[in-house]
């Protein structure tokens, strides 16, 4: 019998997206298929809000353009979807170059290909959760996650050390916490919106709970 990793990778392996790379995905988190989900989860929550800002201060704020853009352009290649994030790092670059002639003309585009890569993503988290909820997730719970995994996410936060801090995240997703079962999703949501004083605000009071 496949194990719960096998499975769901048997999954990703016959709903091909176009743009995105999952085998490149996996390798960014140990080959941990659940892990990468709950980052794609966050992709699909957040973005729209992105895009959404990005659909209108093209025009009246050019330097939070760049700044969303760029955020965009992260989050894309966080998932491995490097056509995604091109498209956002050519438009970002264009944005610092004050060519808001090309801005104007490609935004809209960029927004119509994340939209629909949302939607197709969406359509494959509710296969993999309907596997999920099958039985097939294996992880071992508790009730609190380990200390040690803890404060070594908190020292990556500080020094805003991000690839530390997605591996700390992905350590933590080994585990269900049976105390905290929207840990993991809270922490990815806060770090694909660069939030990273709030990381450091929950792992601080996880730390003096379990004090």
């Amino acid at each position: 019998m496949p194990t719960s990793n096998e499975a769901l990778k048997e999954i990703l392996k016959n709903n091909p997206i176009d743009g995105v790379d999952f085998d490149d995905g996996l390798k960014r988190f140990g080959g941990q298929v659940s892990i990468y989900v709950r980052i794609v989860k966050s992709f699909i929550a957040s973005t729209p809000e992105t895009l959404e800002l990005l659909s209108t201060c093209g025009s009246d704020g050019h330097e939070d353009y760049t700044i969303r853009v760029h955020g965009l352009k992260g989050s894309c290649y966080g998932i491995s979807a490097t056509p995604h994030g091109d498209e956002a790092k050519a438009l970002e670059m264009a944005a610092k170059g004050d060519d808001w002639v090309c801005v104007k003309r490609d935004t809209p585009q960029l927004i119509e290909r994340v939209k629909l890569l949302i939607s197709d993503l969406e359509a494959l988290v509710t296969k993999l959760d309907a596997d999920k909820e099958s039985g097939n997730d294996i992880r071992p719970r508790t009730d609190t996650p380990d200390k040690q995994v803890l404060r070594r996410l908190l020292s990556a936060t500080k020094s805003f050390d991000i690839e530390a801090i997605r591996q700390s995240i992905a350590d933590l997703d080994t585990v269900k916490y049976d105390k905290y079962p929207d840990l993991v999703d809270e922490l990815n949501r806060n770090l694909t919106n660069f939030r990273y004083d709030l990381i450091e605000d929950k792992v601080g009071e996880l730390l003096e709970e379990s004090a």
